[in-house]
């Protein structure tokens, strides 16, 4: 049996929003000569973000979540 995990609205928008900023830049960042560094800059400003820093701990931290949620998947087949 598997415990559920409750979420308050507020993580559940954040998760959402980290999602999407994790999937832009590898959409925009998967095109050949793209720049990372305005990539960036360009989510910053989309999502009104003050700190490149930011951009990399979401990143990190979606990347991390997916990992998790597949290691989860693979132990339960």
């Amino acid at each position: 049996m598997t415990t559920p995990i409750f979420k308050t609205a507020c993580q559940k928008e954040r998760e959402k929003r980290d999602r999407a900023i994790y999937d832009e830049y590898n959409q925009l960042v998967s095109v050949e000569g793209q720049s990372k560094t305005v990539v960036t800059e360009y989510l910053m400003s989309k999502y009104k973000i003050h700190s490149a820093g930011t951009i990399y701990v979401i990143r990190r931290r979606v990347e991390e979540r997916l990992q998790k949620e597949q290691e989860g998947s693979h132990e339960n087949n």
